[in-house]
């Protein structure tokens, strides 16, 4: 039998995810142009994510984040090397006389810009640098890539290429699905389940092949160059 729409329903609950309710009003609260499916989504993920990193014990390690820190630290020691490079060699071609007008504009515009990223590295250089907050960044990109791993490597499916690396889309279509099956997730009008499902399947808009999913963070790959290689 399908439900009435979310409107006229007289229950405020919509669903409940981890044993926490999410009502009509929270669905209305997205952005200008989110469905309430999408918006669904947006709520019942982070607090599934959160479960299941959790549940399988997955936070990240001091060592994990100290791992993640270093790549960091050391990408910006080699970025600034480089960049050190690049404002020389600007330097020496300003210096020619017979550089066109256009190219000196050019030039001169890049070297402003490495001089106003060369005075934010000093003076990050000289305030105080804080442990905690370095943590607090971190930790959860150390446990999105372990949790993303983890599921795709129970469930398999569809993998999408992102900006930011791959994403399990299939693996967490059904991670949801069996946060369903154990009651951990129940959404209660079943017309919104059926568009929120309806938006778990849709595919994505770019796909890794099977042979070429990775799912190494990219600390624990080789540091690009900025602008040249070393």
């Amino acid at each position: 039998m399908l439900s009435l729409p979310l409107a006229a329903q007289g229950p405020e609950r919509v669903a409940t995810v981890t044993g926490v309710a999410i009502t009509r009003g929270e669905l209305a609260t997205g952005a200008h142009g989110v469905s309430h499916e999408a918006r669904l989504l947006e709520l019942v993920w982070p607090r599934i994510t959160s479960d299941y990193v959790a549940r399988q014990k997955l936070a990240a390690t001091p060592a994990e984040i100290e791992e993640a820190a270093a790549y960091h630290r050391e990408f910006e020691r080699r970025s600034r090397a480089q960049r050190a490079r690049k404002l020389k060699e600007l330097e020496d071609r300003l210096a020619e006389p017979e550089l066109a007008p256009e190219e000196r504009v050019r030039l001169e515009d890049f070297r402003a810009t490495l001089q106003r990223l060369a005075s934010s590295d000093e003076e990050r250089d000289n305030t105080p640098q804080d442990p905690e907050r370095l943590r607090v960044l971190l930790a959860p990109l150390v446990e999105m890539w372990k949790m993303n791993r983890a599921i795709y490597e129970r469930y398999g499916g569809v993998v999408a290429l992102t900006e930011f690396g791959p994403w399990p889309h299939g693996a967490r279509a059904a991670l949801i699905a069996d946060y369903e099956r154990q009651g951990r997730l129940e959404i209660v009008d079943t017309e919104l389940r059926d568009r929120f499902h309806a938006v778990l399947r849709q595919p994505p808009p770019m796909v890794v092949p099977p042979a070429r999913v990775d799912f190494a963070p990219y600390w624990k790959r080789p540091i690009p160059p900025s602008y040249y290689p070393d």
